[in-house]
C-alpha cells in the first residue's frame, strides 16, 4: 500500500482539552463554554469532541484505493492504521499493518454567503454562458476564518479489490478511534445505494408544502438524524452493496456553523449527524462514500471540502471559495464524472470531462452526476435565476452529455423523483433510432406535457427496458431522509424556456416519504430500482420505478 498526501500546510490553533477514551466515538459538548477566541467567529463556541470525528472513506480513484478524511480539534501528527481484516486478531492489528501519516490543514469557513451577482442569465442560447464561470456567490460577514478544527486526509493505494480491511485513525494526541471494517470495490461489477438530498437539518422547511403525510413530518434535527440512521440501516441489509452515493445537500444550514437562535443546530451539528447518525452502528465509517457539493453545502464556502477526500479532484469546475470542483473515479466497469453545479458555466466542466475520459478510454459505462437537476418535475425549476440555475443547466449541460455519449445522469436538488426518456439534442427520442418521439398517453392522445402529478408518463408506452439506446437518461432523486419535499410544478410556460414543461418525463413521483435508488452495473447491464419507505423495513418498502439498459 502507498500513500499520497493532498494538503500542504499546518497552521496550529489551540482549541482546548481532548478527553481520552477507548470506547466508540463520543461527541462531548462543552455546554458552559465561552465563545472561543481561537475560532475567530463571533458567537461560535466549538463543542468539544474526543479524538477524531466525521470519519469517512471516499471511494478511491479505482478499486485499489480508498481516500480517508476526518476532523480533529488540535494539530499534531495524525495517522491511519490499516490491515486486511482476515489478518486481524479481533480489534488487534497484526505487525504487518500499515501506518500512514495524514496531511493536516486548518479548517476555515465563510459564514452567511449571500447571492450577489449581476450577470445576465443564459437562456435559450441568448447570452454568454461563460458569465457564470465563477462570480455567482460572494461572501459577507465572517470570511475564510478558522473554526478551531483540523482536517486530516490520507489516500491509501495498492489495496486489493473486493477485500475487507480494518482501520483506525488517530487525533495526534495519542487517542485512536474504534476499529472500523470497510471493503474495497470490485473491478468487474458494482452496486450502490443512491440518495436524494439527505439535507440533515431541513426538517420540512421547504418553500413547497413539504408535508411528510405518512410520517407526520420532521419537527427537529433529531428527526432528520433518526430518519438518516434508519435509511442507512435499511440499505445496508443489501449484502451486494459496494458504496453509498449522496446527491449533494448533505446538510441544510445556509448561514451558520452554530445557529445564534439554537446553539444545538447549525452546519457543525448537521455534519455530525450526517456522519454519525447512530452512536452504536458506524454506517458511514464502514462503507465507501461518494458525494458532491449541493447549494446548501456550498453556502458555508470552503468548509464543505474539508470533510471529504475526493479522488482526482480538479480546479476545473470549482467556485471562488475552493475546496470543491469536479472529480472522477472508476468502480467496476463505470467511469463516474462528478460535476460541481455551483459553478454552472460549461467550459471548465467540458474540459474536465474530456480529460477524465481520455484517462479512462476503456470504461464501458459513463455516468455523470451533479446537484441542480436539468430535468425535474418539481417546482425548483419555475424560474431561471442565480439561486436556481436549472433551466440554464438544461440548455447547456445536456449538450455536454450528448457530446461525450454519457449513458446515465444522476441528480438531486428537487426532492421529487423523476426519470426522463432517453434524451438527445434536448428531445425525447425513440431509444433504438434516436429520432424525436411524441409520447402517447393512456388515451393515445398527443402528450407534449402533463399536469398529472401522480402518473405523468409512468403508465405510458415508453419502455422500462432498452437495448443499445441512443441518448442519455436522467434521474432526479427525492429525499433520502424525508426532511424536505417539493411539489409538482404546475406553473405555466414562461419566457425562460417553458418551466412547467413535463414532456421529458417518463416517471414522476412524490409520495412524501423517504426513498432511495439501488443501482447496479455489469459489463453489459445498468439497472436502477427506486424504492419508497414509510417505516424503513425491507418487507414494507414499495417499488416506485425500475429501468434497465442492456449493451450488447
Amino acid at each position: 500500500m502507498k500513500i499520497s498526501k493532498k494538503a500542504k500546510f499546518i497552521i496550529p490553533i489551540a482549541v482546548g482539552t481532548i478527553i481520552a477514551t477507548t470506547s466508540c466515538l463520543h461527541f462531548v459538548e462543552n455546554v458552559n463554554a465561552e465563545v472561543m477566541d481561537s475560532s475567530g467567529i463571533e458567537g461560535f463556541s466549538l463543542p468539544k469532541v474526543t479524538g477524531g470525528y466525521n470519519i469517512n472513506a471516499n471511494v478511491g480513484s479505482d478499486p485499489k484505493e480508498l481516500d480517508f478524511a476526518w476532523f480533529t480539534q488540535s494539530s499534531g501528527k495524525t495517522q491511519i492504521k490499516i490491515a486486511r481484516t482476515s489478518d486481524m486478531n479481533g480489534t488487534q492489528f497484526p505487525n504487518s499493518a500499515d501506518i500512514h501519516d495524514a496531511t493536516q490543514s486548518t479548517v476555515k469557513v465563510t459564514q452567511s454567503i449571500k447571492q450577489d451577482c449581476t450577470v445576465l442569465p443564459y437562456t435559450n442560447g441568448v447570452g454568454d454562458p461563460s458569465n457564470y464561470r465563477d462570480n455567482v456567490f460572494n461572501g459577507k460577514s465572517v470570511s475564510d476564518t478558522p473554526t478551531g478544527e483540523y482536517s486530516n486526509k490520507v489516500t491509501v493505494k495498492e489495496l486489493t479489490p473486493n477485500t475487507k480491511y480494518s482501520y483506525s485513525v488517530s487525533d495526534g494526541q495519542g487517542n485512536w478511534s474504534p476499529v472500523y471494517s470497510i471493503s474495497t470495490l470490485s473491478t468487474d461489477k458494482v452496486s450502490f445505494a443512491a440518495f436524494g438530498d439527505p439535507q440533515i437539518g431541513a426538517f420540512d422547511n421547504s418553500k413547497g408544502t413539504a408535508k411528510s403525510s405518512a410520517t407526520g413530518g420532521h419537527k427537529n434535527l433529531n428527526d432528520d438524524k433518526t430518519a438518516w440512521q434508519n435509511m442507512l440501516k435499511l440499505v445496508n441489509q443489501n449484502k451486494d452493496l459496494n458504496f453509498l452515493f449522496t446527491m449533494g445537500d448533505q446538510v441544510n444550514d445556509y448561514n451558520y456553523l452554530i445557529q445564534p437562535s439554537n446553539s444545538s443546530d447549525g452546519q457543525w451539528y448537521q455534519y455530525r449527524d450526517f456522519f454519525n447518525p447512530d452512536s452504536a452502528v458506524n454506517y458511514i465509517q464502514s462503507m465507501p462514500l461518494a458525494e458532491f457539493c449541493g447549494n446548501h453545502d456550498h453556502q458555508m464556502g470552503e468548509y464543505y471540502g474539508y470533510h471529504y477526500n475526493q479522488p482526482n479532484i480538479s480546479k476545473l469546475g470549482s467556485t471562488k471559495y475552493g475546496n470543491d470542483g469536479d472529480y472522477w473515479f472508476t468502480a467496476g466497469p463505470v467511469l463516474f464524472l462528478v460535476l460541481d453545479a455551483n459553478n454552472y458555466g460549461t467550459a471548465d466542466h467540458d474540459q474536465f470531462i474530456a480529460q477524465a475520459i481520455k484517462a479512462n478510454p476503456n470504461a464501458k459505462w459513463k455516468v455523470a452526476t451533479w446537484h441542480q437537476s436539468a430535468y425535474s418535475e418539481a417546482n425548483h425549476n419555475t424560474k431561471n435565476e442565480i439561486e436556481d440555475p436549472a433551466l440554464t443547466i438544461r440548455n447547456t449541460w445536456t449538450k455536454m452529455m450528448d457530446k461525450y455519449n454519457i449513458d446515465v445522469v444522476l441528480q438531486g436538488h428537487d426532492h421529487y423523483y423523476t426519470r426522463t426518456a432517453q434524451m438527445l439534442n434536448g428531445n425525447v427520442v425513440e431509444p433504438n433510432t434516436g429520432t424525436p418521439e411524441t409520447l402517447k398517453n393512456i388515451g393515445n392522445e398527443s402528450a407534449p406535457g402533463t399536469t398529472n402529478p401522480n402518473a405523468t408518463y409512468a403508465r405510458k408506452e415508453y419502455p422500462n427496458s432498452v437495448t443499445n439506446p441512443k441518448g442519455t437518461v436522467y434521474f432526479t432523486l427525492d429525499t433520502g431522509t424525508g426532511s424536505k419535499y417539493y411539489d409538482f410544478n404546475t406553473g405555466s410556460n414562461d419566457t425562460v424556456g417553458g418551466s412547467a414543461d413535463h414532456s421529458f418525463s417518463v416517471v414522476g413521483w412524490q409520495g412524501y416519504v423517504p426513498s432511495y435508488s439501488y443501482v447496479s452495473f455489469t459489463d453489459n447491464t445498468f439497472k436502477i430500482k427506486t424504492y419508497a419507505t414509510t417505516d424503513f423495513k425491507v418487507e414494507n418498502q414499495s417499488l416506485i420505478d425500475s429501468y434497465t439498459i442492456t449493451k450488447n
